[in-house]
């Protein structure tokens, strides 16, 4: 009777963890898609709801379609807070320094969207959004980053934490 009642415990639990992990698998594979509705993108290129690791990158990114518009919509951030690139920051990069958070997270990206970010970041006509700081930014001051680039046909929500 207690081994059969452990198994059911068992069996119950296990049930319980593949549940929870659907769910959060759910949440990964879509929460790019779902917080980009309102922008017509044709693919999810990365999406991480939730980060794995005691801290860690947490991102919605986008390929938005060809016809996009150059400026960032306005049903995602008031256009009046947007910053044309390049993003500057007050002091001169030292050798090896990660000066922004697309750098922090680097290694949990694909190799092509982590460019696709840099262009978009380091070269004229893209839109970032780093709240009621102006430019020039300090570099440890960055906890998301919002990124619209109709020349890199990019749309990125990236921030260190859940």
């Amino acid at each position: 009777m207690i081994i059969r009642l452990f198994g059911v415990l068992v069996v119950l639990v296990v049930l319980i963890g593949l549940a929870i992990y659907a769910v959060f698998g759910y949440q990964e594979r879509y929460y790019a898609d779902d917080y980009f509705s309102f922008i017509d993108h044709d693919g999810v290129l990365e999406s991480r709801k939730w980060h794995n690791k005691t801290f860690g990158c947490t991102y919605a990114i986008v390929s938005i379609v060809d016809a996009a518009k150059t400026n960032p919509p306005i049903e995602w951030i008031d256009s009046s807070l947007w910053h044309q690139t390049p993003l500057l920051f007050k002091e001169e990069r030292k050798a090896g320094q990660c000066r922004n958070l697309i750098c922090e997270c680097k290694y949990d990206l694909t190799p092509d969207t982590y460019q696709r970010l840099t262009r978009a970041l380091s070269e004229p006509g893209s839109f970032y959004y780093l709240g009621w700081r102006q430019p020039p930014h300090d570099p440890l001051y960055q906890g998301s980053i919002l990124v619209y680039s109709s020349a890199q046909k990019i749309a990125a929500k990236v921030r260190f934490g859940d």
